[in-house]
């Protein structure tokens, strides 16, 4: 299974990791980037008033594999 892992800055400075399960293939990096940007900038993620996703840092692909042992 593969998924994107993002980290973004909270408003006071801690680090907030996301991820998305199964992304698709086909999308630019610079395409991805704009997309986590865009998360900054809706205000939508609070937390006893502070800002979750203030700043995209970095993102990156993680795959899992799995094999089955029986």
């Amino acid at each position: 299974m593969k998924k994107i892992e993002a980290v973004f800055t909270t408003s006071s400075g801690r680090s907030q990791t996301w991820s998305y399960p199964n992304p698709g293939e086909g999308k630019a990096n610079q395409e991805i980037q704009d997309i986590l940007e865009e998360i900054t900038v809706l205000n939508l993620f609070k937390k006893d008033d502070e800002k979750l996703f203030n700043e995209v840092i970095r993102a990156k692909y993680v795959e899992t594999i799995e094999t089955v042992i029986f």
